[in-house]
């Protein structure tokens, strides 16, 4: 299948499944309306409790937007199953503790794999910015633009096996540890091809999903009220369900 076809099979995917698209929006909504009121919920709780009140407001804004952010992630693992196990139609929005374990998974796996670059990005934000301490050793500007080299090249190659470790995963049942089973991993990259590979990665997930997708998103959300609403509803759930089908079709390759 060429990048064209899976383009168009990813774009038109999130459509053969409306009520899903929907239902996945309405979590999005959800949780971004209960972000937009933080400080309301703050004010709230500490007029009824105190001081207690900014700890309880703390301890649902971290836990409401973990548990939103792993079921995302978890329907997004559900998708790129289904799709690989020949399904044409987005999966049913339900087995809610099934969506939260994989989402578990996938949030951990993506710790893993990005705890090197996320470090070095440290590293370099200390040195860039000296009002920012984050108790990294002083490093010399030449050694800043090394390890920026250092991370973009080391970002792509960890994107390009990240994105190939969660459908692998996938395929193998869902099972944590084949994720990293790198040495499998390479050969399922060598067989799609890494100039496939880097395609996609570059347009696809890198342009659409990574920088066009939240700029269009922005734009909509920023306009008024029912431009938010659109832009959750909407054009969020496209996105992850646009990005989980395409990362499925570059396996199947």
């Amino acid at each position: 299948m060429k990048i064209s076809e899976m383009l168009y099979d990813a774009a038109r995917y999130p459509f053969s499944g409306l009520k899903q698209l929907l239902l996945l929006g309405l979590l999005i909504l959800i949780s971004s309306l209960f972000l937009g009121q933080y400080n309301e919920l703050y004010v709230y709780l500490d007029n009824i409790l105190g001081d207690s009140g900014l700890l309880l407001a703390i301890f649902l804004f971290f836990a409401i937007t973990t548990i939103f952010m792993i079921l995302e992630a978890g329907y997004s693992f559900k998708i790129v199953e289904k799709s690989i196990n020949g399904d044409e139609k987005p999966p049913e929005l339900n087995n809610f503790i099934y969506m939260f374990k994989h989402g578990i998974n996938e949030t951990i796996i993506a710790i893993i794999y990005f705890m090197v670059p996320f470090i070095i990005f440290l590293s370099i934000l200390d040195d860039a910015f000296s009002q920012i301490n984050l108790g990294i050793p002083e490093i010399s500007d030449e050694i800043a633009i090394l390890l920026l080299i250092a991370l973009i090249f080391l970002g792509f190659i960890v994107n390009i096996i990240f994105t190939i470790a969660i459908p692998h995963m996938a395929f193998k049942g869902g099972s944590f540890k084949e994720a990293f089973r790198l040495g499998e991993i390479f050969k399922k990259i060598r067989r799609i091809g890494l100039k496939k590979l880097i395609i996609g990665y570059f347009i696809v997930i890198l342009g659409l999903v990574v920088i066009g997708g939240p700029i269009l998103k922005e734009i909509i959300e920023s306009s008024n009220i029912f431009g938010f609403v659109i832009a959750e509803e909407l054009i969020a759930p496209y996105i992850i369900m646009f990005s989980a089908r395409f990362t499925a079709l570059i396996y199947m390759e």
